[in-house]
């Protein structure tokens, strides 16, 4: 039988499509996911104490960029911070960032997606860090730890809300002293009452305001005048400043008399006599009290002292 050289075009669409799935496939295995299978890779391992539902495959970033990827993960139970061993494959064109004190921790993608390794670039400056050898894991709270913390924290919302029903309750029926403040009319009263006094004391001291600053103005101005008066020189209070004859006469009036005074407590004169001397003091103390007997009984007797004859 003669074959016919005509192909239908049904037939043609198809291996144009088929084709057209291979190239993109083959792109994907290349250039998808970040890394390229033709990229030159180094690997690097760390140990978790949970993954979190780290799989192999799964995407490793750099500062966000994706670098690598997961090439096993299997347990090693070596103690309780090391149970689970990650091995990753890295880019070397960005090894350069990785040094002695990169660390990597776990991600999300999303709230509850699939996770990822982050290496965390160390400074730079620093050694790199040598390839097959472990890279330290920076410890983060997880969503378990969050989980497991979120019963407690429920408990305590539930206590503080029970809390605030029974002072909201007892604040509702007047009890305590904001139950009272709430429910008693008549403290609002006296508060709305004590508010209009406050408003009507203070409407006042505005009126009487300028009245006062009048009456300070005044006064400063008063006292600008006796301070000009005292530096002119005017008025005793200026001749006290700066005259110096009535210096020298006060000074010369202190001084005698202190030295009266001196004398005085020395004993010298009556007037030491006088204070210092007991005997004279107990004699003229006497003499007093005989006057006065002597007054008294010619203010009873007169005749006794005063004869009187008309002829």
């Amino acid at each position: 039988m003669k074959r016919s050289g005509k192909i239908k075009f049904g037939n043609l669409w198809v291996g144009i499509i088929a084709t057209c799935a291979m190239a993109a496939l083959l792109y994907t295995s290349f250039h998808g996911g970040g890394t390229s299978i033709f990229e030159t890779k180094s690997e690097l391992y760390a140990y978790f104490k949970n993954v979190n539902g780290l799989v192999k495959g799964a995407p490793v970033w750099l500062g966000g960029i994706e670098v690598g990827n997961v090439k096993s993960v299997q347990f090693v139970n070596l103690d309780e911070n090391r149970r689970i061993k990650a091995v990753l494959t890295i880019k070397n064109s960005v090894w350069e960032f990785i040094t002695e004190n990169s660390r990597v921790q776990l991600g999300t993608i999303g709230l509850l997606g699939d996770k990822y390794v982050e290496v965390v670039p160390g400074s730079k400056g620093l050694p790199v860090m040598e390839k097959d050898s472990e890279i330290m894991v920076l410890q983060q709270v997880g969503l378990d730890a969050m989980a497991s913390k979120a019963p407690k924290m429920i408990d305590s919302v539930d206590s503080l809300l029970t809390s605030m029903k029974e002072i909201t309750s007892k604040i509702a029926s007047g009890e305590g002293t904001a139950g009272k403040l709430v429910n008693d009319t008549m403290l609002y009263k006296n508060l709305v009452d004590a508010l209009k006094s406050t408003t009507v004391l203070m409407s006042s001291i505005q009126k009487d305001q300028k009245k006062i600053m009048d009456k300070l103005a005044s006064t400063m101005d008063n006292t600008d005048k006796i301070t000009a008066q005292i530096a002119s020189g005017e008025g005793s209070a200026g001749k006290l400043v700066y005259d110096e004859k009535m210096y020298d006469n006060l000074t010369n009036s202190s001084g005698h008399i202190g030295s009266i005074l001196a004398k005085i407590d020395s004993g010298d004169g009556s007037a030491g006599a006088l204070v210092n001397d007991a005997e004279l003091y107990e004699e003229v103390r006497n003499l007093v009290v005989r006057i006065n007997n002597l007054v008294a009984d010619i203010e009873k007797n007169p005749r006794k002292y005063f004869k009187f004859s008309v002829f």
